[in-house]
């Protein structure tokens, strides 16, 4: 089974991108892929009842999203359309690319291999919407996956949460490092 999933993303990849690159559907799907790779991370852990996972994916997409647009700001690129909106690096990607890190790292290539193509068609749709240039979108990718590295391979988080059971009262005890 594992193969055939392999095989069907490596399809839609490779195959089936160039027959979209004019069509406004491979856009939306863009939009989407930027949500739906760290939403389903998420939904995963939770089904799998990881609740330390949950976290990671969790503080892996702020970081992700308050780093991409620091830099946004930082370097200022315009898009090619020559929008309002600034170009690097692209934000739908670093989204998508944080997602499928997590997956990754957490539960291996069998996640992390389809999660990794549709990031690849996300950063796809950006660029054949002339939002994004390959630059913006690799940068994106990069960003997206050394943050979420760092969190869950490297266990650099931030933010600690433990439940808590006292005499007459429940809770749940919530630190964070500076």
């Amino acid at each position: 089974m594992e193969k055939q999933i392999i095989i069907v993303y490596f399809f839609i990849v490779f195959f089936c991108a160039p027959v979209f690159s004019e069509n406004k559907k491979l856009t939306q799907f863009g939009y989407y892929g930027q949500v739906g790779v760290p939403l389903t991370a998420a939904i995963i852990s939770l089904y799998d009842e990881d609740y330390i996972g949950f976290g990671e994916v969790i503080e892996g997409a702020v970081f992700t999203s308050l780093a991409t647009y620091a830099l946004k700001y930082t370097v200022r690129e315009e898009r090619p359309d020559e929008s309002d909106k600034l170009s690097f690096p692209s934000g739908h990607t670093s989204s998508a690319a944080q997602g499928a890190a997590y997956l990754q790292f957490k539960y291996g290539w069998k996640y992390g291999l389809p999660a990794y193509a549709i990031t690849g068609l996300v950063g796809y749709s950006r660029v054949q919407a002339n939002k994004h240039y390959w630059h913006d979108v690799i940068a994106g990718a990069l960003l997206g996956t050394a943050i979420q590295y760092a969190v869950t391979v490297k266990g650099y988080s931030f933010v600690s949460i433990a439940p808590y059971v006292g005499d007459d009262e429940v809770g749940l005890f919530v630190s964070a490092k500076f």
